[in-house]
């Protein structure tokens, strides 16, 4: 409406300069009215939406040119100036036009032109000069094609720029989300309950009210996950969430802390009788057989109970209590809800004996690095390992880090075992470079709590200098989670670590804040996509969708990728498609002893074949 405006103030312009007759301006400004009337009538009477376009941008754009070139007819001289439109018309479609269109359109014009030409000789023969017309319309059929072809360029690129670009939104979207909620079961994570847990005991302070803690553990699932699979073991925990959703008001938080484990807060409670009543629905909901798999299934579970502020007034305190108290309704057979009460502080002792424990196995040399092969997509080589720290404790037999990292760090062991690591590791490198192995890097991780240590940059130096690796044969991997603890301090310390010449990288990416804005602010070589975006590869649509985004972001950012947890050809073939730079798993080698790891070195070279 605006461009048909424009051009009718233009034509009285151009009556007033003596380029259109009064006759051929009443005509043309009837003409487009009628365009007008007719294209509003079709949009009020939604005849439009029985098309592909809506927007009749094609019918419109032919209508224009029709409208052009009934002006160019009553123009008395210079019809070049009306010609200028058509470029004009043609910008319209650049960023909804199809090629066919573009050509469509210029054919049209064309063809129009021609039109005008033959009825001026015939019609009006004493005010057309021949050749000027045809000299015009030959300038246009040189200049429309190749615009045609540039603006039709531009229309497909726009296209594939806004198809990325839905894809990476949706991607990033679907990394916000799964950041905050669990990707199995569909509740809040651990993350984004501890936030929300935070926000509940401030408001209940404030109010002065009080606020329990469910903590929720599957009695029995791991002989289904043994005997089922894993398959039956995902359903049974999506079920059993269902259940817990389905049991609490809306109000009310329900999470999954990891594996079988659960988390259930209820504000604003009156009585303790009414926790009770709670505990015993929820027992009852999870203990309902199941259908799965074809198979029926029935599980219990061991709940916990902590309340605010009687049992603590952190949440920390309160997830800590609640979990001992879980603990005692195991002990006492299962199946039940206890409250904590403060008896249950014994297996604080309990818990000294543990941190005993590991300094005296850090004394007695019960600790051990286990090397995982971090192998190159396009040509199959070792470009790396990553050291993963087992305790072959003298009782209990070698533990992993899942069952003696957590008392460490929260003790603060962690610092003094973290240095061991660090130290382990380059002697380990000396090692190796001794020998004659090729070179390649080993990765050592590092805990929340080191990264407030100041002194380990210090730390890192004197390993250094006294094993005489070559600094960029060791690399640091750091969770982003524990990067947005503390984002100053962080970033200032791997900048000191980054100056020793270590290589950075970001582990577990996607399971925290998943906050793309910190990336580029930090010194990071390599960024590790989390093997819960691995795991269902290629079959989950949104974990492909994720893996291209994280993939295509780091890349932009000139990091390597590398992808955790492959286990299977399909997930190789899916991750290398997409552009992977790196991958460990099972799929090529586990976590390996150093004598392990030479003797596959030995017989194969860096070209190590996959697991058959």
């Amino acid at each position: 409406m605006g461009a048909y405006l424009v051009a009718s103030l233009l034509l009285f312009l151009g009556h007033f300069a003596g380029l259109i007759g009064l006759h051929g301006l009443l005509a043309s400004v009837a003409l487009i009215a009628i365009v007008n009337l007719a294209l509003l009538a079709a949009f009020k009477l939604k005849f439009n939406e029985r098309f592909a376009d809506p927007a009749l941008t094609l019918a419109q754009t032919l209508a224009a040119i029709t409208v052009i070139m009934f002006v160019a007819y009553h123009f008395e001289r210079d019809r070049s100036l009306v010609l200028a439109w058509c470029l004009v018309v043609m910008l319209f479609g650049v960023f909804r036009f199809k090629p066919r269109d573009f050509g469509t359109t210029t054919l049209f014009m064309l063809a129009g032109y021609a039109l005008v030409i033959n009825l001026l000789m015939s019609l009006k023969p004493d005010k057309v000069d021949v050749y000027i017309e045809w000299y015009q319309w030959a300038w246009l059929a040189l200049l429309l094609p190749p615009f045609a072809w540039i603006g039709a360029r531009i229309g497909v690129m726009r296209a594939r720029i806004m198809r990325a670009n839905a894809e990476l939104v949706n991607a990033l979207a679907t990394i916000q989300d799964m950041a905050t909620h669990d990707s199995l079961t569909g509740l809040h994570n651990r993350a984004s309950m501890t936030d929300a847990l935070e926000h509940a005991v401030n408001m209940a302070r404030r109010n002065d009210e009080g606020l329990a803690i469910f903590f929720i553990d599957l009695d029995g699932f791991k002989s289904v996950n043994d005997t089922l699979g894993h398959a039956t073991g995902d359903q049974l925990l999506r079920e059993i969430a269902q259940r817990l959703r389905a049991r609490v008001r809306q109000s009310d938080l329900v999470a999954r802390l990891g594996g079988d484990e659960f988390v259930v807060m209820v504000e604003t409670i009156s009585d303790r009788l009414g926790l009770q009543l709670l505990a015993s629905k929820l027992l009852t909901a999870i203990a309902e057989p199941m259908q799965l798999q074809g198979h029926e299934v029935t599980v219990t579970a061991s709940i916990g109970i902590a309340v605010f502020p009687d049992d603590g007034i952190d949440v920390s305190t309160l997830l800590a209590n609640a979990d001992m108290a879980m603990y005692r309704a195991k002990a006492l057979g299962h199946n039940r809800a206890t409250e904590y009460s403060s008896d249950l502080g014994e297996s604080v002792v309990e818990r000294f004996e543990i941190e005993k424990g590991l300094r005296e196995g850090l004394r007695n040399d019960e600790f051990r690095l286990y090397y995982q092969p971090k192998i190159e997509f396009s040509s199959g080589k070792l470009l790396g390992v990553e050291a993963l720290i087992r305790w072959h404790h003298p009782t209990l037999g070698v533990l992993g880090p899942d069952r003696f990292i957590p008392v460490a760090e929260s003790s603060n062991f962690i610092i003094a075992l973290g240095n061991w690591v660090i130290e382990q590791a380059c002697r380990q490198a000396s090692a190796w470079q001794r020998a004659g192995l090729p070179h390649f890097s080993i990765a050592v991780n590092l805990s929340t709590n080191q990264l407030t240590d100041p002194s380990l940059a210090e730390h890192v130096a004197g390993a250094l200098r006294a094993s005489g690796v070559d600094p960029s044969m060791l690399e640091f991997e750091i969770t982003e989670t524990a990067v947005m603890k503390n984002m100053a301090e962080a970033t200032a310390l791997l900048e000191s670590l980054r100056a020793l010449g270590v290589r950075l990288a970001i582990d577990d990416f996607g399971t925290g804040y998943s906050s793309l804005a910190y990336l580029k602010e930090l010194p990071v070589d390599v960024l590790k996509v989390d093997r819960a975006f691995v795991k269902h590869l290629p079959h989950s649509r949104d974990d492909l969708a994720i893996t291209r985004a994280v993939i295509a972001m780091a890349h932009g950012l000139s990091m390597t990728v590398v992808a955790e947890g492959v286990e299977a050809q399909c997930q190789f073939d899916s991750l290398r498609d997409e552009g992977c730079d790196e991958f460990q798993g099972f799929y090529c080698r586990p976590a390996m002893q150093s004598h392990d790891l030479e003797a596959l070195l030995n017989r194969h070279g860096l070209v190590i074949p996959a697991q058959t």
